[in-house]
């Protein structure tokens, strides 16, 4: 069978199409999501991808054995998202989402579902990928999970002593960021 350049052409725009309008409308249903209880912006779903982020990050057992998950991760988030514009706080959301969606290619399951050594991994790839724009992501997300994860009653006395700034005499972080 010949295939000829308009056949191709049409299949190949028919593709495009397709998966354009696939990511559309996963961009659609992650854009509007309800708050969950007890976060102001943040949905359920949204959380858990945080405390995947988290445990990736700092799994529990280490010293402080305190986990990233159980730091209190989205209400630190919940609380930075409070501040920000409101397509700020859906841009950032869609992105948590994305990242909750990276490792299905290469892990097989989203980064909310995978065994913490697996996301580990995965997020240990994506910070040194050669793309920027992947790169830049985790690094972002990284540096909210570490400030958060940081901020923590159980891990701030430990830290402290590396910083001169009475970052542990200043009391961390208001009540309404605090970690639980």
């Amino acid at each position: 069978m010949r295939v000829t350049r308009r056949q191709l052409l049409a299949a190949t725009t028919l593709l495009g199409g397709a998966v354009v309008a696939g990511a559309g409308s996963v961009a659609i249903r992650w854009w509007d999501q309800a708050p969950g209880t007890p976060y102001a912006v943040l949905s359920e779903d949204e959380a858990a991808i945080l405390d995947a982020l988290a445990e990736a990050c700092f799994p529990a057992g280490g010293t402080p054995a305190l986990g990233g998950a159980a730091a209190g991760v989205g209400r630190y988030f919940d609380g930075v998202l409070e501040g920000l514009a409101l397509e700020q706080q859906k841009l950032l959301r869609l992105a948590l989402h994305a990242i909750d969606a990276l490792p299905l290619a290469t892990h097989g399951g989203y980064l909310s579902e995978l065994p913490v050594p697996d996301a580990s991994d995965a997020l240990a790839s994506w910070l040194r990928s050669p793309r920027p724009e992947l790169r830049g992501l985790a690094q972002s997300f990284s540096i909210f999970v570490g400030m958060a994860w940081m901020a923590h009653p159980a891990v701030r006395p430990r830290i402290a002593p590396m910083f001169g700034c009475g970052f542990a005499d200043a009391g961390g972080l208001p009540d309404r960021l605090g970690a639980s």
